[in-house]
């Protein structure tokens, strides 16, 4: 009786399945995860992903599920950019169909970028110019939005022979997951990975992400073996199997190739027995196998039959033959090895001369059949470079760096123009062939790693760059600027001689092209710079942009001007002119991003917080629909929530604050401002497991940029934040932030941020003992009248004075914060600032015995404060009415109390006011106990009526007086 060709039952591996099918339970849930499996050639790593896929698919549920499969190819180092991506694309789109593929890519820019790998997909005829966004973006965008209906599973198999952008973009999709039910396993040959391939680092980084699970697959244990020898051939003498279990070192794969050689001897090494099958077959099938094994894991029957040198009837036989021999299988239009292992034994099987001549015809069937194709471009490449023929490779890289920049695949087109930079010497009229000269071709990898966020490689290219450039003056000024930006992205030095040496080379120069490069090095220059000679930096960098006629250079210099006018100048309404004609230019939908969250930046700053959301979701929409809502539209995402959070649309402002943070990988600011919001929003335990979750990142954060330090020490002093009369925080950690704030706000910070920081640190003094101390009230006091008279800095001031002015007559203080709650309720400064104000005026007023005025602020702070996001100042507004015997919120005396509160809720009520008294939201509350935010919406409604409370505030103060543990 022949032996199964494998298993039908999966022996063992039930721990690593129970990982992926746990991961598929958190989909379910709405959280995505990724899982990388793991494992030695051979060990079942498809095997496992495949019992996956069919327990998957069978479980049923609420959700459909969809799957989508990518195997990357081994076409060489480089790849052809996105290869299983596109797999995965055409899958989804078999799946879900053309019209719910177009609905989710959303604009017509996603839907340009991804019409190139799904055909079909785009519009006969478009009804906008619209350019095609980022094809990373498209693809994250397409995911997301299906996975919001249905459960979307992903398999990317092979990452050992991913192409750079494929190996980028699951380093992001990792990172921040932006589907809702989504989950990806991707697998990979873990002893292929040396420590100089490129799958190490974007391996390196996943294992530093919370959201990826790691499954590793080992060996098969001797008694699992026999379980799958038992499968396999169950007549087969016991005796044998202990052999075999020890030959095949519990490979599953080596097992089924030993149980296939039957009575046969047992070879000597592992080749032979991965050769064992493919010996077995006669002449012509090893000819058709060795052809197969020079095209990679798969090849098509065209290509095949035009590469074979076999007629049509021979190769037919010669195929059927090594098919029932288990060699190869058929799939779809062509044919695949069983496994990779045997590929790789069989082609190593290849003379020298054979494998030059296969692989030269694979270049030419290919190049006059298919260059067109994103594949088959990198294919031809690598298949001239086999067949040792470097002119042709060197022009077919050309033409596969054309085609990849088309379909703007930065991680693969820069490892194209390296493999040129590395033929170069090597190929005959190399400029002529490549349109292009050596020091461009260095540049643009220099700038290909900047764009890609590789400081250090982009380094490295523009140091090359310079050294093989010694005499064109244009392009070697762009490598000197290049290297600035990179040494000072990565080793954070300003070397500004290589900005003064482009400039002398680009003096001289009559062209538009000089002048708007020029004009780039003097915004370096203007931005490293102050006073006097940064204005006259900036001023030359406008003019030349100006008179290049270049809008790119232009928005960039005036934006940089605005910048410099608001903080070296400290003048914020003077800069907003340059910004505003720089947000009016007609520019590229990045630089529309970059202009626009500048101008929403500067226009909270004046506390124009209407101004700034309007234009701010303008211009996120613009980012969105031109498919580049990660890379510029988080930045615009992040400038808007600052605005929303300020006016108090606290949940409007989480909503994109959280949106940022998940679209960048840079997310510091973005984690800071929630942080910030959840320490005024009384969520302490929400702000410290956001702060966990993303500690690793703030550390690296903090060490690459020092002065993210001025910020982080505003946040926690304002965590620190108390007012007179209630109990204030730890002194250890109230006088440790103290002093942190107080350098802030009298050393040289950007203005605005010295402002915040004086806010914070008057209130930490009010409520600090003086213990002679007095210089430190007399140094924020001396910084605070140093402000300009202009913008929000006067009404800042105001409230500065007051807070550290806490003696003298009572009547006094009364009319001072009197005045300042008046100038607050312009609204042109943080929400919060008005509560703790109207706070501290009640405060004043009931010392002064305006009991039945204080009693009215203190409700008004209690009853508007939470739904501000500002719940901490409404619990002090309750907790002041507590102590003088007030009430703050609603004239309700008769509140239950103690066991009277928990005989008057149901048990799921209690429940609700539990987690109301953690500081959640409705949807957090629903998401909780699996509800609606509606149905949590009615409980919290149905709990303030029983228990008389007027908001969550005062809720949550009567929970922790009664129920609490």
């Amino acid at each position: 009786m022949p032996a199964l060709t494998s298993t039908p039952r999966m022996v063992g591996r039930r721990a690593e399945l129970d990982a992926l099918l746990g991961a598929l339970d958190d989909g379910v849930a709405g959280r995505p995860v990724t899982v990388v499996v793991r494992g030695e050639a051979g060990i079942g790593k498809t095997r496992l992903v495949q019992e996956f896929l069919a327990e998957a698919t069978e479980r049923g549920g609420e959700l459909p599920v969809t799957v989508a499969i990518g195997q990357c190819v081994d076409l060489g180092p480089i790849g052809a950019p996105f290869g299983p991506i596109r797999r995965v694309l055409r899958d989804l789109h078999a799946a879900v169909g053309t019209e719910e593929l177009r609905k989710a890519a959303g604009s017509v820019a996603v839907i340009a970028s991804l019409a190139a790998l799904v055909p079909g997909i785009a519009a006969e005829h478009p009804d906008t110019d619209d350019p095609a966004g980022e094809f990373a973006e498209a693809i994250e965008v397409v995911l997301e939005q299906l996975s919001q209906e249905r459960h979307v599973i992903v398999v990317i198999e092979d990452l050992q022979w991913a192409d750079a952008s494929t190996m980028a973009l699951l380093k992001t999709l990792a990172s921040t997951l932006r589907g809702r039910h989504l989950t990806i396993v991707a697998t990979y040959r873990s002893d292929d990975i040396d420590r100089f391939h490129p799958l190490r680092p974007v391996l390196a980084e996943l294992d530093r992400t919370r959201s990826v699970v790691r499954v590793d697959v080992e060996r098969l244990s001797p008694e699992e073996v026999a379980e799958q020898v038992a499968q396999l051939a169950p007549d087969l003498d016991p005796r044998v199997i202990e052999d075999l279990a020890e030959r095949s070192g519990g490979i599953p794969f080596l097992v089924e190739e030993l149980v296939d050689l039957g009575d046969r001897g047992l070879p000597d090494t592992l080749r032979e027995l991965v050769l064992a099958r493919y010996a077995r077959v006669g002449d012509a099938a090893q000819q058709t196998v060795r052809t197969m094994a020079a095209g990679g894991m798969h090849v098509d029957h065209e290509v095949l039959a035009a590469v074979s040198p076999l007629d049509d009837r021979a190769l037919d036989l010669a195929v059927r033959e090594a098919i029932d021999a288990r060699v190869i299988l058929a799939d779809g239009a062509g044919y695949s090895f069983r496994h990779a292992l045997t590929r790789e034994a069989v082609e190593s099987d290849m003379l020298p001369s054979e494998r030059v001549r296969t692989h030269r015809r694979y270049a030419e069937v290919l190049r006059d059949g298919r260059a067109d194709s994103p594949d088959e471009a990198s294919a031809i490449a690598e298949h001239w470079l086999a067949a040792r023929d470097l002119p042709a490779a060197f022009d077919a890289t050309v033409a596969a760096l054309q085609q990849s920049r088309a379909r703007y695949s930065p991680a693969t087109s820069v490892k194209l123009a390296e493999r040129l930079t590395e033929l170069w010497e090597q190929v005959p009229d190399a400029a002529a062939r490549a349109g292009t000269t050596l020091p461009e071709l260095h540049l643009g990898a220099a700038e290909g790693w900047h764009d890609l966020g590789d400081s250090e490689r982009a380094l490295r290219s523009a140091k090359e760059g310079l050294a093989v450039c010694p005499d064109d003056p244009f392009t070697r000024a762009a490598l000197l600027r290049q290297r600035f930006v990179e040494v000072f992205n990565f080793e954070h030095r300003n070397q500004r001689e290589d900005l003064l040496a482009a400039i002398d080379l680009l003096e001289g120069i009559d062209d538009e092209r000089a002048d708007a490069l020029l004009s780039r090095v003097f915004t370096n220059l203007a931005i490293g710079d102050d006073g006097a000679t940064a204005q006259h930096y900036a001023q030359r960098a406008i003019t030349l942009a100006e008179r290049a006629g270049d809008n790119a250079a232009l928005g960039v210099a005036l934006t940089v001007e605005s910048w410099r006018i608001a903080d070296d100048e400290d003048d914020e309404p003077r800069a907003l002119a340059p910004v505003q004609r720089a947000a009016a230019l007609p520019l590229d939908p990045a630089l529309r991003s970059y202009t626009g969250s500048a101008l929403v930046d500067l226009l909270v700053r004046l506390g124009r917080f209407d101004e700034a959301v309007i234009f701010g979701e303008q211009r996120y929409a613009d980012a969105v629909r031109a498919g580049i809502e990660r890379g510029s539209g988080a930045s615009v995402a992040y400038s808007l929530a600052r605005a929303l959070f300020s006016m108090g649309r606290a949940e409007d402002a989480l909503r994109y604050a959280r949106r940022a943070r998940r679209l960048t990988k840079a997310r510091g600011s973005v984690v800071r401002l929630i942080a910030t919001h959840l320490s005024w929003n009384d969520q302490a335990a929400a702000r410290d497991e956001l702060l966990s979750a993303d500690w690793a990142l703030i550390e690296e954060s903090l060490r690459t940029h020092p002065k993210k330090r001025t910020s982080w020490a505003i946040d926690r002093a304002e965590a620190c934040a108390s007012i007179r009369g209630l109990p204030p925080a730890p002194a250890a950690e109230r006088e440790a932030a103290l002093a942190d704030v107080l350098e802030v706000a009298t050393g040289d910070a950007p203005p605005a941020l010295r402002r915040h920081a004086a806010v914070t640190a008057a209130m930490l003094l009010a409520v600090s003992d003086r213990d002679g101390r007095d210089d430190r009230r007399r140094a924020l006091a001396a910084a605070v009248d140093a402000w300009p008279d202009r913008a929000a800095a006067p009404i800042m001031a105001g409230f500065v004075r007051a807070l550290l002015a806490d003696a003298g007559p009572v009547g006094h203080r009364v009319e001072q914060w009197r005045g300042v709650v008046a100038d607050l309720e312009a609204g042109i400064t943080p929400v919060w600032h008005l509560h703790v104000a109207r706070c501290l005026l009640a405060s004043a007023l009931l010392e002064h015995g305006d009991r039945d005025e204080a009693a009215a602020l203190l409700r008004r702070v209690s009853t508007e404060a939470p739904g501000h996001g500002v719940a901490r100042v409404a619990r002090w507004a309750t907790e002041l009415a507590a102590q003088a015997g007030l009430t703050a919120g609603a004239e309700t005396p008769d509140t239950p109390g103690g066991a009277d509160l928990a005989a008057t809720l149901t048990p799921r009520e209690r429940q609700v006011l539990e987690l109301i008294a953690e500081g959640l939201t409705n949807p957090q509350i629903g998401r909780r106990l699996f509800i609606s935010p509606k149905t949590a919406s009615v409980h919290v409604s149905a709990i303030l009526a029983k228990i008389g409370a007027s908001n969550r505030a005062e809720a949550a103060a009567l929970y922790t007086a009664a129920l609490a543990p």
